[in-house]
């Protein structure tokens, strides 16, 4: 299935900016099963958004976007991170930006690895509600640990954190980290260390579960006291702004019924990156 409408112009393979790659990784998370159908549902939600983004001016029929198969990923956790490396790193090789559309938030580390094949000095900013950053034995091969063992690889900042256990609050660095509080009460410039923390090639690591509950329920954990809409697409914004967004995926969506609004939101926010990440000078 296309990402956005069907009519949507298609580049040839070789002429491709970006694509867009679904990944069907269901993790090991309680809500696991539901995430799994995240990115099919993300795509079907996507068939009803415009093709032109009004805040922009941009059509993304002029984008070069090219939506990939449905990557459908076997049950073992780091089989599964190894199937997306092998799926990303093919067009990191062709300086394509890449769009991953999950599924489990495992995925996150195999597309920057893959994006570490071909970018040096990338860091990783991370937008979510917890960490991910437990490390060792106890967190074992799972979404627990991931920002753990990207941070093994290359720098990561957090932000919309509002949620960790006390082991990773006695491993992470606070000094990487802003808490969703933080920009309630001081705005966007709250941020502005973290950003700067990384170096000029960035990859966006966004978890659904960033937004409040209020306007983003469909998620396996959700935590009080998010970022909004406006606040989130500013902050996307902004980092593509003051650095060169090589790669994102959007993880963290478990479908519900009737909860078709929440899932326009995740393909509209993939939508709204996207152009964000190509544009860097909109």
């Amino acid at each position: 299935m296309n990402f956005l409408s069907p009519q949507m112009k298609k580049p040839a393979a070789t002429q491709a900016k970006a694509v867009v790659l679904p990944v069907a990784c269901a993790g090991t998370a309680p809500a696991a099963l539901a995430v799994g159908k995240g990115p099919e549902t993300i795509l079907q939600a996507s068939q009803v958004l415009s093709t032109y983004d009004v805040e922009t001016n941009t059509d993304l029929n002029d984008l070069g976007l090219l939506t990939l198969p449905l990557v459908d990923c076997p049950p073992d956790p780091q089989a599964s991170v190894e199937e997306v490396f092998n799926q990303a790193v093919q067009h990191y090789r062709k300086n394509r930006l890449v769009a991953a559309v999950g599924g489990s938030h495992l995925i996150s580390e195999g597309l920057v690895r893959a994006a570490l094949e071909q970018h040096n000095g990338l860091g990783v900013l991370h937008l979510g509600a917890h960490p991910h950053a437990l490390r060792g034995e106890a967190a074992g091969f799972d979404e627990s640990g991931v920002m753990a063992r990207i941070r093994e690889k290359c720098p990561v900042s957090h932000i919309g954190i509002r949620s960790m256990t006390r082991a990773e609050r006695n491993k992470i660095r606070l000094e990487n980290v802003v808490f969703a509080r933080d920009i309630c009460l001081n705005g966007l410039n709250a941020a502005a260390d973290v950003i700067e923390y990384l170096n000029d090639k960035v990859y966006v690591a966004i978890h659904l579960d960033v937004l409040d509950p209020a306007c983003m329920p469909a998620v396996g954990r959700p935590e009080p006291g998010g970022l909004d809409w406006y606040t989130l697409n500013a902050l996307i914004r902004r980092v593509s702004r003051e650095k060169t967004i090589v790669g994102f995926d959007l993880t963290g969506l478990a479908p519900q019924a009737g909860s078709f609004p929440a899932h326009l939101l995740a393909a509209k926010l993939v939508l709204k990156t996207l152009v964000y990440s190509l544009h860097n000078s909109v």
